[in-house]
């Protein structure tokens, strides 16, 4: 039987991970993914993930082994702690912030989503190269707007709506991998082919993403600041196609 992204994150051995690669190594959404599943264990079960950073200092190439660990537990918050390793050697930690769902009587400003060129229905497939981005295969991505990756587009943007073509059933799991799926926003704006991978992603989740049953979602990711040091940042958001906020992230990534 074909392997799955949900056999990655059950921890199934003797998997070929390469079907599941990004750029070089295990998608960064799927380790993270991993991660916040062993620090949920962790933790009290009626706690839900508030936001997850995970710093990805090697790439994952073969089976990973998880140590999660509670830093801190109170009534109604955990903050906890996972270390990644990867043929015995550190690959990624991460940090969880878990509390209990609540609805407080508090002024809220979820944001506008983007404005689109290309509704969903009418929205292009765009097919990243396998060769390079392995788990694209298990994903559909159609531009929401005309920037592609190297084109020498003039603002550093990409936006696309985004699905898995395989079922994972834990909807945090789903968007930290969605979330990680489009390509660097910083390549929109380049002409040739460069590594541009993720050394830190923290994503925070909205109290939709319990109850949001979206197959699609809209992902927009841009570069917010890119240094002459080959250090910059990315911000990414994602919503339902109905304009629910499900998710902010921002990345760390550097130019090689």
């Amino acid at each position: 039987m074909t392997a799955v992204i949900a056999d990655v994150l059950d921890g199934g051995r003797d998997l070929d991970l390469r079907p599941f690669n990004g750029f070089g190594g295990l998608q960064g959404g799927v380790v993270a993914a991993v991660a916040l599943r062993e620090m949920r264990a962790v933790a009290t079960a009626d706690l839900v993930p508030t936001e997850i950073t995970a710093h990805l200092v090697r790439p994952v190439t073969e089976q990973l082994e998880v140590r999660a660990d509670v830093a801190h537990e109170g009534r109604s918050l955990s903050l906890t702690t996972a270390t990644v390793t990867s043929a015995g050697r550190t690959a990624a930690t991460a940090t969880a912030v878990l509390s209990a769902s609540r609805r407080p009587d508090v002024p809220t400003d979820p944001g506008r989503p983007p404005v689109v060129d290309f509704p969903l229905d009418r929205a292009e497939r765009f097919a990243p190269p396998p060769e390079f981005v392995p788990i694209s295969t298990r994903m559909e991505l159609r531009l929401a707007t005309t920037a592609v990756p190297f084109s020498g587009s003039p603002e550093p943007r990409l936006c696309a709506w985004i699905r898995l073509t395989e079922r994972l059933e834990d909807p945090w799991e789903r968007l930290l991998v969605l979330a990680d799926a489009l390509p660097p926003s910083f390549s929109a704006v380049l002409t040739e082919m460069r590594m541009i991978p993720t050394v830190r992603t923290t994503v925070r989740f909205t109290p939709e993403v319990a109850t949001a049953d979206a197959e699609w979602v809209l992902v927009e990711a841009t570069t917010a600041d890119a240094s002459s040091d080959g250090w910059h940042t990315e911000e990414i958001r994602v919503w339902t196609p109905e304009g629910v906020p499900l998710a902010t992230s921002s990345q760390l990534r550097t130019i090689r």
